[in-house]
């Protein structure tokens, strides 16, 4: 696992009182904080900050070029139904998935966190850091707290 932190120094602003999509680049397209995440994300490496919500997850990768999937706080693994517990969707996941690294993105102030994830790695962190979400049969990512950024850091 690696850990890169970045100043953002692109423009963007954040609007509370939006519902749900609070970020902007441009004062008129709003992203919520997962699709802010992927973009960012992308901005900082040098790719095109364009958010692409409809590639499938056994399909392609969040960055292509890369083959990568970004994840963040909240994020669901596939909204795709793949299974019926916690086990059978990772399984499931793990079969079939385009991408093979991840990065988990921690947005602080104007500090962007990438945590990349090989699949072990990936798998480990849902273990312990994500849960079946029943009503909609899919596996969320816990929210971002400081008890999983030092384990993220511990393992770096």
């Amino acid at each position: 696992m690696t850990r890169t932190e970045y100043n953002i120094n692109f423009h963007y602003e954040y609007h509370a009182e939006r519902n749900g999509a609070h970020y902007t680049l441009d004062g008129e397209h709003f992203m919520n904080n997962g699709e802010f995440a992927e973009i960012a994300d992308k901005i900082v490496k040098g790719y095109e900050a364009k958010k692409d919500a409809n590639t499938p997850y056994d399909e392609g990768s969040d960055i292509a070029e890369t083959l990568t999937s970004v994840k963040s706080s909240k994020a669901t693994l596939t909204g795709k139904q793949i299974g019926y517990d916690f086990e059978s969707i990772k399984k499931c996941y793990f079969a079939r998935v385009h991408s093979t690294n991840w990065d988990y993105v921690i947005i602080l102030d104007d500090t962007i966190l990438i945590y990349n994830m090989n699949a072990n790695e990936f798998e480990s962190f849902l273990d312990n850091w994500a849960s079946y979400y029943k009503p909609r049969n899919v596996i969320r990512i816990n929210a971002t707290s400081g008890k999983m950024i030092k384990w993220l850091d511990e393992r770096v």
